[in-house]
């Protein structure tokens, strides 16, 4: 299936195939959404699966219903953990109310991989460092785990404060 932005996108997953008569290892190479012909607040999801080993196509159809204001903000709150470092959360929907618990890590993981990234570079650290590093267990710099990558937005921001303090 190729995306609006042109990149090719392959869904694989296990389904029951009829003509083996097992679950084998399918790919999803069409997905479509409209709006259903019966009801205004569902849409009609089409996937089309071909299994891996007699290559039989299948259509699936779905009706899906449209993603209520509680429903998106559990899913952004569920992202929050991949863009920020953090030890756990806990999300629970009531009727009117969705409650949102997040966990830091008990250290400071930015300031020790700035330490590492110190030690790194000058090949010495002080001992309040060394200490601060042994305290969080991560004395071994390649335990400390590694910064996320810059969004581009951010990497293009950055670029343009380098460019114009020089």
């Amino acid at each position: 299936m190729i995306t609006r932005n042109g990149k090719v996108l392959q869904i694989r997953g296990k389904k029951w195939c009829g003509k083996c008569n097992e679950i084998t290892d399918q790919t999803c190479f069409h997905m479509a959404y409209r709006k259903a012909e019966k009801s205004d607040d569902v849409y009609e999801k089409t996937e089309r699966w071909n299994c891996d080993r007699c290559h039989t196509d299948k259509t699936i159809l779905k009706e899906i219903p449209i993603p209520t204001d509680k429903g998106m903000l559990v899913k952004l709150l569920m992202s929050l953990g991949e863009k920020y470092e953090l030890a756990g959360s806990t999300i629970s929907v009531g009727y009117h109310e969705v409650r949102a618990t997040f966990r830091f890590p008990e250290h400071d993981v930015g300031k020790l991989r700035e330490i590492a990234n110190n030690w790194a570079e000058r090949g010495y650290i002080n001992a309040k460092q060394l200490l601060m590093l042994e305290r969080a267990g991560m004395a071994d710099v390649s335990k400390i785990p590694a910064r996320m990558a810059p969004s581009r937005r951010e990497a293009r921001l950055e670029t343009m404060r380098r460019v114009f303090e020089d």
